[in-house]
């Protein structure tokens, strides 16, 4: 029986497809191990091992990130790995979570801030897809495998990571490029992130979710 104080509640309302249920807790599992892992004061298992995949990936394909979302996963500590505990549907309804409710609230005020900045947020994400689809570009046309970043084109990149991570309320931005190594992998990963608090945030925004920013107190 889990104490009172590991879960989390996420209130459901609304009409719900299928496809939801596995939609919506499959986000909120990786933008709940990002976060774990990048952007709060908890310890993954083994902060090397994620460096070491960081680093070792290709991340000129889709492969770099599905799986660096599954060492994420794995790297979270067994009794901070989301759990359902209770679920109900109705209007409305709950997910009662058991997981690690700091970290929770956190994805919440995320989301939150990404509700506030969303035209923002898509003119940056609009220039970086642009700024890496030319990088891709002049790789293929010089048939490159990889391109040694110059100083204004990593500083642009960082511009961009900057201002991503201002739109999704992500603080660690210093440890984050520390474990990559490199300004281009660090923004791959931010906007993978993004993607996948986008999927979230469509949730609420057509409200059949609402994730409180504060803990939940015992009955």
């Amino acid at each position: 029986m889990p104490h009172g104080n590991n879960i989390y509640r996420v209130l459901l309302d609304g009409d719900w497809k299928l496809t939801d249920l596995y939609t919506f807790p499959h986000a909120f599992s990786q933008v709940y191990a990002f976060i774990y892992c990048f952007d709060s004061e908890l310890d993954p298992i083994d902060r090397k091992r994620i460096k070491m995949r960081l680093e070792e990936y290709p991340w000129n394909g889709g492969y770099s990130v599905v799986n660096i979302y599954k060492v994420l996963q794995n790297q979270v500590p067994a009794p901070d790995r989301p759990k359902i505990y209770s679920i109900q549907k109705s209007s409305p309804g709950w997910l009662d979570l058991v997981l690690n409710p700091d970290v929770a609230i956190q994805v919440a005020k995320s989301i939150s801030v990404l509700l506030g900045t969303a035209s923002l947020a898509v003119k940056t994400y609009s220039l970086i897809q642009k700024t890496l689809s030319d990088l891709d570009t002049h790789r293929q046309k010089n048939n490159l495998q990889n391109t040694k970043h110059t100083k204004a084109n990593s500083e642009a990149m960082m511009g961009l990571f900057d201002n991503l991570a201002k739109n999704l309320g992500f603080h660690n931005l210093a440890d984050l490029h520390n474990q990559t190594g490199n300004p281009e992998v660090s923004l791959k990963l931010l906007v993978a992130h993004y993607r996948r608090v986008l999927i979230m945030l469509d949730f609420v925004k057509l409200g059949k979710v609402n994730l409180p920013e504060e803990a939940r107190r015992n009955d």
